[in-house]
């Protein structure tokens, strides 16, 4: 690929912007080695002398020299987007397989780009690496990575990416421990596939690259209603939710001993579909494999006791506020809601949702759609506010999966719905925030809501 990639922004009395580089320039190289996207800009761009070389919309090339203080320095410059390399599997249980018409647009795309998953922290299986790949992987050192890995039995792995041909994944271990390449694990389970001996064989061969391997998550596998001519699987029912954490938990715990840390970790979701109550991560604040739902019960509650101080006794008014969540997660909230309780003049009740756009057997939060979300609000009208979980919005346009945007529902209802982004302490927070607002709050001195209010 010929180098050199447009540059989107330079940031205002930057390093770039004072060596005169400016937005719509191509930027070629920077110490004679070619740039071809983000990564390749931050990685050469470390040194403290550069040489840029930039061309602009004419074809005119020149070169700046720009020094640095210190390796650390930002040139400040952003450039265009990288097109992101398609997965080009057809995993049996692939998320995308069964997404039903009229989502959001992005949820159709397949990524595999190990430039994300370096980057993003999103996983690849690592099919689609080539040497070069592999050679740019271990050049700029782009650690950690993290990889599906499913099963290391070649032929279990090949039915459930759904490939023929894979470069098997003992190869890509084995690359990484030679390059020093550390890598975070998942296992995507599917009952009577990739469990029983062929996932204490996975087990066991992952563990045996550690540390290159940090650490190993087993998920379950999801699946919805929109399963027309995809492969037969088998659910993960809460009696073998609990048969598997029965089986499995003695060998997690001799994996901890032996390494002073939990190396496998098991998703909240198995326990929640067990009826059980996840495990508490208090001994090991840093959570590796929090996006894949490990220890997020714990991380919930980790502000617990700064919540309970920012509570006042009472409020001036009665305000009644439903928290919105899925049908997994009433016993999540359990304990923050009856914390809420001790508020005189504070009612809170929790509004379980079905999920009826993917199915009912998809029951976490991050998965609720804003049509449900919206049934739930017009089938209970009776309250003041209404909390929702923050992770069923995307981020930077508060848009849900299936393309409505908070805005819209807020346009529909006419009701006061605000995203709780946070643990315990944002829960009780976003609900004062509304109920008595901080000027009038009984402890409107309190550090945790003071900073909470200067960072919003």
């Amino acid at each position: 690929m010929e180098p050199g990639v447009r540059v989107s922004q330079v940031a205002a009395d930057s390093l770039a912007e004072r060596a005169g580089i400016a937005v719509g320039e191509t930027l070629v190289e920077i110490n004679g080695r070619g740039v071809r996207d983000t990564v390749d800009l931050y990685f050469h761009g470390a040194d403290e002398d550069l040489v840029v070389a930039m061309k602009n919309a004419a074809g005119v090339t020149r070169k700046v020299r720009i020094a640095k203080e210190s390796p650390e320095d930002s040139l400040g410059i952003e450039v265009e987007q990288f097109t992101t390399q398609n997965c080009g599997c057809n995993c049996v249980f692939c998320f995308v397989h069964q997404l039903p018409d009229n989502m959001r647009k992005s949820l159709y795309v397949k990524d595999e780009d190990y430039r994300l998953s370096f980057m993003q922290g999103s996983y690849i299986t690592g099919t689609n690496l080539k040497d070069s790949d592999l050679e740019r992987i271990a050049e700029q050192r782009l650690t950690p990575l993290y990889i599906s890995v499913h099963a290391v039995d070649e032929e279990i792995r090949r039915f459930l990416l759904g490939l023929k041909r894979a470069r098997p994944i003992r190869e890509v271990l084995a690359f990484f421990k030679r390059h020093r390449i550390q890598m975070h694990s998942q296992i995507v389970l599917c009952p009577e596939i990739n469990d029983g001996a062929v996932l204490q064989e996975t087990l066991d061969t992952l563990v045996s690259y550690h540390p290159t391997v940090q650490s190993i998550a087993i998920v379950p596998m999801g699946l919805t209603k929109w399963r027309d001519g995809l492969p037969d699987l088998k659910p993960v029912t809460p009696a073998y939710a609990r048969k598997f954490l029965k089986d499995l938990k003695p060998r997690l715990r001799a994996l901890e001993e032996k390494f002073g840390e939990p190396i496998a970790l098991l998703a909240d979701e198995w326990y929640l579909i067990a009826g059980l109550r996840p495990p508490s991560y208090s001994k090991y604040p840093d959570l590796p494999q929090l996006e894949n739902g490990v220890g997020m019960v714990y991380h919930f509650y980790k502000d617990f006791a700064e919540a309970r101080r920012a509570l006042p006794p009472r409020l001036d008014r009665k305000w009644r506020v439903a928290a919105i969540t899925s049908t997994l997660s009433p016993p999540v909230l359990r304990r923050i809601i009856e914390l809420c309780q001790t508020c005189e003049g504070l009612t809170i009740d929790v509004l379980p949702t079905t999920n009826t756009v993917f199915g009912e057997t998809i029951h976490v939060t991050g998965l609720l759609c804003g049509s449900d979300i919206g049934k739930t609000i017009k089938h209970n009208p009776f309250y003041d506010q209404y909390l929702l979980p923050g992770n069923c919005l995307r981020k930077y346009d508060q848009r849900f999966l299936d393309d409505m945007t908070l805005d819209q529902m807020r346009a529909e209802t006419g009701k006061l719905i605000t995203p709780v982004l946070g643990g315990a302490l944002d829960f009780a927070v976003t609900i004062l925030e509304h109920a008595v607002g901080l000027a009038h709050h009984p402890v409107g001195n309190h550090p945790f809501l003071q900073k909470h209010w200067s960072n919003s």
